[in-house]
C-alpha cells in the first residue's frame, strides 16, 4: 500500500566558523505539523532529525530512500546552512561542520543524489531551505558560483524546491521564528491559499509558486526556484482545507495591491464577510496576514532609506567603503533589488545635490561680495592717495608759483645801469 513518508532535518548549531541559525528547528516543527495533519499532508511517517552529526545525517537519508516502496511519496526537507566549494558543488551542513573542513564534516549533494537514484519510489520531493554562498563567518568570502542543482539533485519523477538561487543567501527573519521560505510553504498548506485552481488538492508546483510570490513580496532579491519534470508536476503534497476563511483569503489575495486594500476592494469584501459568516475581527486578521509580506517589504525599503539618508548627511559624495556596506545591507540583510532602492537614492542625492549647489552658489555669492568690498576698499585707498597726491601737487605748484612770482618781481626791481 502506498505511503507518504518524510524526513525533516534541521541544523541550528555548527562547528567553528559557522554561525547558528535560530529558525532551523522551528522550521522542522512547522513542517511536521502540516505534514502529519491527516486533513492536510496526511503523511503516515514523519521522522525528525535535529542537529545531527554527519554520520547520523547520512544514515537517516540512506534509510529514507532505501526503505521506500515504488508507490510511496518520499519527502526530504532540510533547513540549515548550505555551502558551496569553488566549483559550485553543494554540501549540506551538520552540527559538526566547521568552516575550514566543511567537505569532510557535511553531507555532499552527490550522496543525496545517489540515494535518491537508487530509491524505488517514483514520487520524490526534496525541499532545501538553505543558503548556498557560504559567506557567513568573518573572512569567509562569498563566492558568486553557479550550483547546478538539476544535475546534482534533479531526476525524472523528482521535484527539488530551493529557497534561493545558488548565488544568494536564504534570509532568516529578524523577530520571526521561521525562515522566510518555510513560513510561506507552511502557510500555503495550512490556509489552503496555495490551492490556486480550487481543486481541493495542493500540487507541489502550486505550493512553490505561492511561497515564491510571498517571499519576493518581502524580499525581492531572494529568488526561490523549482526543478521538476512532467511527472513531478503532478505530485500532490497536501489537501487544501475547505472553509469560509479560505474563501475570504483568496478574495483578499485577489484584491490586494502593493500592501494595501483600496476603498473599492472593500465594496466587495465587507459584504462577503457576512456571506462567509466572518466577524470583522476574523476578516481583519486574514487581511493583515495577506498584506503582511508587502508591508514588510515597504518597512525594509524605509529602513534602507533611513540608512542611506544618514550616510549622505554625514558625508557626500559617499566613498567606496560606505557604498559597499550599504550594498551589503540592501542585498544581504533587507533582500532588496537595485531597482527597489535606486529611486530612493536618486531622491536623496538629488536633494543633497541641490543643497550642495545652493551652498556653492552662496559661497560664490559671498566670495563675490567680499571681492567687491575689497575692491571698494582698494578704490577708496586709491582715491585717498590720489587726493593726497593732488593736494601735494597743488602745494608744490603753489610754492613754485610763489617762487616764480618772487623771482619775476626781483627781476623787475633789479637796478639798471
Amino acid at each position: 500500500m502506498a505511503k507518504k513518508i518524510a524526513l525533516l532535518i534541521g541544523v541550528s548549531q555548527y562547528g567553528e566558523g559557522i554561525p547558528s541559525l535560530a529558525a532551523a528547528l522551528n522550521d522542522v516543527a512547522a513542517m511536521e505539523r502540516v505534514l502529519q495533519n491527516p486533513s492536510l499532508g496526511g503523511f503516515e511517517q514523519v521522522e525528525r532529525l535535529l542537529n545531527p552529526d554527519a554520520i547520523a545525517m547520512r544514515t537517516a537519508i540512506e534509510k529514507l530512500f532505501k526503505e521506500a516502496s515504488r508507490d510511496d511519496l518520499v519527502l526530504f526537507f532540510f533547513s540549515g546552512h548550505g555551502i558551496t566549494n569553488d566549483e559550485g558543488h553543494l554540501y549540506l551542513t551538520t552540527r559538526n561542520t566547521v568552516k575550514d573542513y566543511f567537505k569532510s564534516t557535511s553531507v555532499d549533494a552527490n550522496f543525496i543524489q545517489q540515494e535518491s537514484k537508487n530509491c524505488r519510489a517514483k514520487r520524490q520531493v526534496l525541499i532545501l531551505d538553505a543558503c548556498y554562498s557560504g559567506a557567513f563567518a568573518e573572512g569567509w568570502r562569498a563566492k558568486s558560483v553557479s550550483v547546478d542543482l538539476k544535475q546534482q539533485l534533479g531526476a525524472e519523477g523528482r521535484v527539488v524546491l530551493t529557497s534561493s538561487s545558488a548565488t544568494q543567501k536564504s534570509f532568516e527573519q529578524e523577530g520571526s521564528i521561521l525562515s522566510l521560505y518555510t513560513q510561506y510553504l507552511v502557510e500555503g498548506i495550512e490556509t489552503g491559499a496555495a490551492d490556486k485552481d480550487n481543486s481541493g488538492s495542493i500540487f507541489i508546483h502550486e505550493l512553490h509558486d505561492y511561497a515564491k510570490a510571498k517571499v519576493q513580496a518581502v524580499k525581492p532579491n531572494m529568488i526561490p526556484s523549482i526543478i521538476l519534470d512532467k511527472e513531478g508536476f503532478n505530485i500532490i503534497i497536501a489537501n487544501a482545507p475547505k472553509s469560509s476563511e479560505v474563501q475570504y483569503r483568496k478574495l483578499v489575495e485577489k484584491y490586494a495591491q502593493n500592501g494595501e486594500l483600496s476603498d473599492f476592494a472593500f465594496l466587495v469584501l465587507k459584504p462577503k464577510r457576512k456571506t462567509f459568516g466572518l466577524t470583522d475581527e476574523q476578516a481583519e486578521q486574514i487581511e493583515n496576514e495577506v498584506l503582511e509580506p508587502f508591508r514588510r517589504r515597504l518597512a525594509n525599503i524605509e529602513l534602507y532609506k533611513q540608512a542611506f539618508a544618514k550616510a549622505v548627511e554625514q558625508k557626500y559624495p559617499l566613498d567606496e567603503h560606505i557604498l559597499k556596506i550599504l550594498k551589503d545591507y540592501q542585498q544581504e540583510v533587507l533582500g532588496l533589488r537595485d531597482e527597489d532602492v535606486v529611486p530612493i537614492e536618486l531622491e536623496i542625492t538629488s536633494v543633497k545635490e541641490i543643497q550642495k549647489q545652493e551652498v556653492k552658489r552662496l559661497q560664490c555669492q559671498r566670495e563675490a561680495e567680499a571681492a567687491e568690498k575689497l575692491q571698494q576698499k582698494q578704490n577708496e585707498k586709491f582715491g585717498n592717495l590720489i587726493g593726497r597726491l593732488r593736494a601735494g601737487m597743488l602745494g608744490v605748484l603753489w610754492v613754485v608759483g610763489c617762487l616764480l612770482g618772487w623771482w619775476g618781481l626781483s627781476l623787475l626791481l633789479r637796478p639798471k645801469f
